[in-house]
């Protein structure tokens, strides 16, 4: 269907050499055949290199490929042929962002606005952007203009990470309550409202957590932080089951092996310390001085004590500073 349309618009271009419509070619869908519509529009380019709405969509299709330099350079040449193009500046600016080039990514929505474009995704960009750059005014004023366009959880997160920013923890507040009204399996308000409460208040904190894993009970990263407020109660063994529901041994990072390491020697079960830290040093052996130290420390407690030792004697090796090794050691 894409590629007859395409095709049609080729035709009805070649015959009449009229320009066509920009949304007309958008809606020659690019997917599942991306490259073939990429070399339809090179043979456009071929026939007639000044139409700069060939342009633009080939730089939308670039965009969508996440080829972002090809993209970049086709919505150059269209602006440079049509420098007046609201849509194009808004596809520069969402390019720039994918390039992590905020400033350049600000300017060209700038452009955009000024020339009259208005919508959702354009204030968006500019919340997010000023909000990376610091610039927390300009924040506030784009992110009221986007909840005019579309009153959404995710967006009312925004606005409560905002106001967070400008110190006005209420708002910040408010917003994420009014976000976790909207959408209860909206992630990032329960997160939220847990970073403010945890050093004020940690029950509260951690009624955010239970409350979103009762919406989505696999989420790792919440299982994850009631493992943590389990571990500072000292509730090892309800900390360990968080772990396991997380598919702790599936993540690969050290620093949670060695957590779950820490939890079984905290809970007296030695063998299991040892075999969770030397997993930890299977990944990484040479900066990991926190699994060679529990791995010592299990050693010692299971009376193995000349490999204990050895384990010891490595740290003091790699730093002869290290007054924690020297003590257990000796």
């Amino acid at each position: 269907m894409a590629k007859n349309l395409l095709l049609f618009l080729i035709a009805a271009l070649l015959q009449a050499c009229s320009h066509y419509s920009k949304h007309q070619i958008v809606e020659a869908d690019a997917s599942g055949n991306a490259r073939e519509v990429i070399a339809y529009l090179e043979e456009l380019i071929e026939k007639d290199n000044s139409n700069y709405q060939i342009y633009f969509q080939r730089a939308k299709i670039y965009y969508e490929l996440e080829d972002y330099q090809k993209a970049l350079t086709d919505i150059q040449k269209s602006l440079e042929l049509s420098p007046t193009d609201q849509e194009s500046y808004l596809l520069l600016s969402q390019i720039y962002n994918q390039l992590n080039n905020t400033e350049e990514s600000i300017n060209a929505a700038l452009q955009a606005e000024q020339r009259g474009f208005r919508n959702y995704e354009l204030y968006k960009l500019l919340s997010l952007n000023y909000l990376t750059i610091g610039e927390v005014d300009n924040a506030e004023k784009s992110i009221d203009r986007l909840l005019e366009f579309s009153y959404t959880a995710e967006n009312l997160s925004l606005k409560g990470d905002i106001y967070l920013e400008l110190k006005d923890t209420a708002t910040a507040i408010n917003s994420y309550n009014e976000s976790m009204k909207l959408d209860k399996r909206l992630s990032r308000p329960y997160q939220s409202l847990y970073n403010i409460y945890k050093h004020k208040d940690s029950l509260l904190a951690e009624s955010f957590i239970d409350s979103y894993l009762k919406v989505n009970p696999e989420n790792r990263d919440f299982l994850l932080l009631k493992s943590h407020e389990l571990t500072q109660r000292q509730e090892y063994d309800s900390a360990l089951e968080m772990y396991k529901r997380a598919r702790y041994s599936e993540d690969g990072r050290t620093s949670i092996l060695n957590k779950v390491a820490q939890l079984y020697f905290s809970s007296a079960k030695y063998d299991t310390a040892l075999f969770e830290s030397r997993k930890s040093l299977s990944i990484d052996s040479v900066n990991n001085r926190e699994a060679v130290l529990l791995s010592a420390r299990s050693l010692d407690k299971l009376r193995d004590y000349d490999m204990s030792k050895l384990y010891y004697e490595a740290l003091v090796q790699q730093d002869s500073t290290d007054v924690i090794a020297l003590e257990e050691l000796s």
